[in-house]
């Protein structure tokens, strides 16, 4: 005797969920595309940041003839004295492509929008300036005294100086990228993510933001990644209410630049020199 198996039918497999296909195309679709783009970029900068990825590709740059183009990559990324130089800067490099470009790229030329609509407004660039700078002057005891512990020395700066040589060109090289994802940084989250989806949410477009920021945060010493949280949302609600992201990135460069400079000076590679 023989069976006859059926598929379900497309009506009773969709009974098992809470919504049909039919409700999400009366949905507006710009807050899916937001999602999915945002969920797109940070499993990019998670898993293709890292030069192990980079060179573990070898094989297709071999593929198609790129040897050479390999071979230099690999001179730079695994083998120089400076090396980890090299693959900071490729960390940062891949961090502003995900980060800035590909957001901006979306606005720009899928939703014909303007850049400005999600906080890069030029004319409000310097609003709220003294609210950002009290809440920099707050921060800096804090890291201060942070800073004398050695988590954070084992953590900051990302790029140590091995001697008062390496500071220039190859610390100040990486410090203008290190701040350089700092300001993609605050366009992915507190412009792409906040006002893109301030629209449809709100205000609760800060927390929706914040759940991904402070996961970014997670590899770091416990403090900052509670820190994050509300540094976050202050940086979220200033945003939300001024249009920019501008303020926040200068705020948020300042406190790197500051952080890696008290552990540098701990560390006595600057300031200190024979």
């Amino acid at each position: 005797m023989t069976h006859t198996y059926y598929l379900p039918s497309y009506y009773t497999t969709m009974k098992f969920f809470p919504f049909t296909w039919q409700e999400i195309r009366q949905q507006e679709k710009k807050p899916v595309i937001i999602f999915l783009v945002s969920i797109g970029c940070l499993v990019a900068i998670r898993f293709l940041a890292s030069s192990a990825f980079l060179l573990s590709i070898g094989i297709f740059f071999r593929k198609f003839g790129w040897d050479q183009f390999y071979e230099t990559i690999e001179h730079y990324l695994s083998q120089r004295a400076h090396q980890h130089f090299w693959q900071l800067v490729y960390w940062a490099s891949v961090t502003i492509l995900f980060y800035c470009i590909v957001p901006a790229l979306f606005i720009v030329f899928v939703w014909k929008q303007r850049l400005a609509d999600f906080g890069l407004k030029a004319k409000s660039k310097f609003a709220y300036w003294r609210t950002y700078f009290l809440a920099f002057a707050c921060l800096f005891p804090i890291v201060l005294v942070a800073s004398y512990s050695s988590e954070f020395q084992i953590t900051y700066p990302f790029y140590l100086p091995l001697d008062a040589k390496d500071l220039i060109p190859y610390f100040i090289v990486w410090e203008c990228f290190y701040l350089l994802q700092f300001f993609a940084l605050e366009f992915f989250f507190r412009g792409f993510m906040v006002h893109g989806l301030k629209r449809y949410i709100g205000v609760y477009s800060i927390l929706v933001m914040m759940i991904p920021y402070c996961m970014i945060h997670f590899d770091k010493p416990l403090p900052e990644c509670i820190g994050s949280i509300f540094a976050g949302i202050f940086l979220g609600m200033m945003s939300y209410r001024t249009g920019s992201v501008w303020m926040g990135a200068f705020t948020h460069m300042g406190v790197a630049i500051t952080m890696d400079v008290l552990s540098l000076w701990h560390r006595g590679v600057i300031f200190n020199f024979p």
